[in-house]
């Protein structure tokens, strides 16, 4: 697959949710294409990881593929398609040597990827909290499809 210029042209924003409390939007990158969730952060370094990217997968009933290569720590947050976190995760940077590993996610509406400690800071918690998405390019694409 040839690699894609970034950061992508889509942004969007999130907000992480507890109950009725909603902090504040969050601005970022957004991955609509099948092209660029595979490619998601691979080719960049920590410095040009600026904001989250929010992987905007094509159904929860669909496979997609990510490729998971980067050359620094991410953490990772599967929200399911009722907008719940479902699983929070840190994702080690590859190291020399490692073999391709490409992750598949099924019953995954998004990701979104972070920097790691994010989670903490946030005091984010599986099942406890759901995340907000406000995504233009993904409803545009919806009404093209």
């Amino acid at each position: 697959m040839q690699q894609l210029s970034f950061p992508f042209s889509n942004k969007c924003y999130f907000s992480i949710c507890e109950g009725n409390r909603s902090y504040a939007p969050v601005e970022a990158e957004e991955a609509v294409t099948a092209a660029e969730i595979y490619q998601s952060l691979n080719y960049r370094s920590q410095h040009q990881f600026r904001k989250p990217m929010v992987l905007h997968f094509p159904g929860v009933d669909q496979q997609s593929a990510v490729w998971f290569g980067y050359s620094f720590d991410v953490e990772v947050i599967l929200v399911d398609a009722t907008g719940t976190i479902s699983k929070t995760f840190v994702m080690p940077k590859r190291r020399e040597g490692d073999a391709l590993f490409v992750q598949f996610f099924i019953d995954c509406a998004y990701a979104v990827l972070v920097p790691v400690g994010f989670c903490r800071k946030w005091n984010i918690r599986e099942r406890q909290h759901a995340v907000k998405l406000t995504s233009f390019a993904f409803l545009q694409k919806q009404k093209i499809g």
